[in-house]
């Protein structure tokens, strides 16, 4: 069955995906080839106003909160169009290589997460003030007040995604076989059709790749 999405932001749209069975974590001669044809229509599509445009509505949706998305804190979606622009875009395994190259094409951030962190539901909400969390293997932490979060856990209320950077404790590993993606976009200007469409793209492309 698929998580019940609990989503306290009118402002917020959403699109998810599930997959199960992950079990293939690197890359062959057909998903590098894949992964070039992305990355060359991500080129394209950066330059055009509409990318632009969908940049300036995700910091806008980011700010409904309190938050600043700026620094080290902007959408996950911006660092990758530098890692774009600089030649240099992160190759990590064939999931996340997915979710990298649909992200900066589509100008949208995307969390993927270990679904059994959220054993009833997925909950978004806005981070609460001294709300942080862990987000690389360097203990670096991110301040959550203001930001969109997803939370899960035991208790259900433990922030385990948000827009900018996903925690360690919800990212996934490679003993992790069933993940959740949860893509981020304003309520207006982009219509739940086109999430789920991009959220059906991404599902594909991971059991694809990423499922042998």
């Amino acid at each position: 069955m698929p998580l019940p999405v609990i989503n306290a932001l009118d402002y917020l749209c959403l699109g998810t995906c599930e997959v199960a069975g992950l079990n293939r974590f690197t890359a062959s001669h057909e998903f590098d080839s894949w992964i070039e044809d992305q990355l060359a229509a991500a080129r394209a599509e950066v330059i055009t106003p509409e990318w632009e445009s969908r940049r300036e509505a995700v910091r806008g949706l980011l700010r409904r909160g309190g938050f600043k998305p700026s620094g080290r804190s902007k959408p996950a979606q911006e660092y990758l169009l530098r890692c774009l622009n600089d030649g240099n875009f992160p190759r990590i395994n064939p999931a996340v290589d997915c979710l990298n190259a649909i992200s900066v094409r589509i100008g949208l951030p995307i969390s993927m997460l270990d679904k059994s962190r959220f054993p009833d539901a997925l909950r978004v909400r806005v981070g609460r003030r001294e709300e942080k969390y862990v987000f690389n293997s360097g203990g670096q932490e991110l301040d959550l007040n203001g930001l969109i979060t997803v939370c899960g856990g035991l208790d259900a209320a433990e922030p385990l995604g948000s827009p900018v950077k996903d925690s360690m404790a919800g990212k996934i590993t490679e003993t992790v076989s069933e993940i959740v993606c949860i893509l981020y976009g304003p309520n207006e200007g982009i219509p739940q059709e086109w999430m789920d469409d991009w959220a059906s793209e991404l599902k594909q492309s991971i059991e694809r790749f990423a499922i042998q």
